[in-house]
């Protein structure tokens, strides 16, 4: 990792524990900047255009067309994969109903914080999860949690 984008994700890492509580963690993941068809290929079971991908065993892998380091909203992507790399640490979510819901779970919170992030520079953008939470067994269907 570039020495540019390692100050940047131990300054996102800093905004991270600010907002969540979440402490930085004492090894940061690799970042890898690649293109979204890589991405596509490696992470999705069918073409998919996510920008983002966080792998605990490979670390967080960001589309090299994003401006990380000049769009507070491309910024924000990266810093919702490091929620979930700080999440992985902490193991906040190792325990729970299902492998679903904890997956659901742990995905509203990085959009929440990755909101408050947006909120605290002033930027339009929001982002949400409707549309593709994952639809655990009958019964199960994920509740968001209080912030």
């Amino acid at each position: 990792m570039d020495p540019a984008l390692s100050s940047l994700v131990a300054d996102l890492f800093a905004v991270i524990q600010l907002l969540s509580g979440y402490a930085p963690p004492t090894v940061p993941p690799q970042v890898h900047r690649v293109p979204q068809a890589e991405i596509s290929q490696q992470f999705c079971q069918t073409p998919c255009q996510i920008k983002a991908v966080y792998d605990p065993t490979l670390g967080v892998f960001i589309d090299d067309r994003l401006d990380v380091h000049s769009n507070v909203f491309d910024r924000s992507i990266l810093l919702h994969e490091l929620v979930h790399h700080a999440q992985s640490v902490s193991g906040r979510f190792d325990l729970g109903d299902s492998q679903c819901s904890r997956r659901n779970t742990s995905e509203l919170e990085a959009y929440f914080i990755q909101n408050q992030y947006l909120m605290a520079m002033n930027d339009g953008h929001r982002v949400a999860m409707t549309g593709w939470a994952a639809r655990c067994n009958d019964g199960e269907v994920p509740t968001p949690t209080k912030q």
